[in-house]
């Protein structure tokens, strides 16, 4: 984490018990702190491995991020930086609930229902071998940012 950040955050947790117009004061700063965090965070890479059916859609990832003070959704955007070459991908905002982060502890908001971006895979009908795609995914306000390969076998 950035240094700074954690004071940030603890101390908008503090005002939350009845400063607002301090509050609002340390949101308006914590988002311009997000907005470098964004600007300078390098990409993480990963490589995942999904088995399909073809010609039946198939969920490959979920994406979601929360506050960890309120386990509030905060969303997550995607960019598909290589499209799949004998398939197609449908994102869909989906129900979901919190069980892990690939960025940290989560114990407070385990079972909390949340927001999720779904990404499901559908290969062309008939198609048997193997297909890639890149996305760029961008988790919440803290502008955390992956970018994720997946290599499909479709049988």
């Amino acid at each position: 984490m950035p240094a700074g950040r954690g004071s940030i955050r603890e101390a908008i947790r503090t005002q939350e018990l009845g400063h607002d117009s301090t509050l609002r004061s340390l949101a308006a700063m914590a988002s311009a702190c997000s907005v470098l965090v964004i600007s300078s965070a390098d990409a993480g890479a990963n490589s995942f491995s999904r088995t399909v059916t073809s010609g039946q859609p198939k969920r490959i990832a979920a994406y979601h991020s929360w506050d960890p003070y309120s386990c509030v959704s905060l969303g997550a955007t995607m960019n598909v930086l290589s499209k799949p070459a004998h398939g197609v991908l449908v994102p869909r905002v989906v129900d979901h609930t919190i069980t892990t982060s690939r960025f940290g502890p989560v114990q407070r908001c385990i079972g909390k229902p949340i927001k999720a971006l779904q990404i499901e895979y559908k290969s062309t009908p008939g198609y048997r071998g193997t297909d890639t795609f890149s996305i760029d995914v961008i988790f919440g306000w803290e502008g955390r940012r992956d970018t994720d390969t997946y290599t499909v076998s479709v049988e």
